[in-house]
């Protein structure tokens, strides 16, 4: 086989793997960005995916008699925090109704702070 036939084998050889190799990074820049978006919006779904709930919680909390009250006239809730780890929760409920502009404050540390509105 002449010499000049064995140069340039290894000359097409060799820019075939830099054009390789070069797909190769931009297909795993892609894949690792495609993933990252994945879990970005997996992680936006799941905090849209609460809002029903976090809804309903409001609703209940704020209406009159929708959550089950035992014979001591607690109620109790069911509710799954961010780990989607169920908690139960006991409230006995104190609901006064407040009037427009009127601020509502609570004592913590023997200061008073003004209570903010869920949003």
């Amino acid at each position: 086989m002449p010499e000049w036939f064995e140069t340039s084998v290894v000359i097409v050889f060799a820019i075939a793997a830099v054009f390789f190799f070069a797909k190769y990074r931009e297909t795993a820049a892609a894949l690792h960005e495609s993933e990252r978006m994945k879990k970005r919006l997996s992680n936006d779904l799941d905090r849209y995916r609460d809002m029903p709930r976090l809804r309903a919680l409001r609703d209940a909390l704020i209406s009159a008699g929708t959550l089950p009250v035992d014979d001591e006239g607690r109620e109790h809730l069911l509710l799954r925090d961010a780990d989607r780890q169920l908690h139960h929760v006991t409230l006995h409920r104190q609901c006064t109704a407040v009037g427009e502009g009127e601020t509502v404050t609570y004592r913590k540390d023997g200061e008073e702070v003004a209570l903010q509105e869920l949003a």
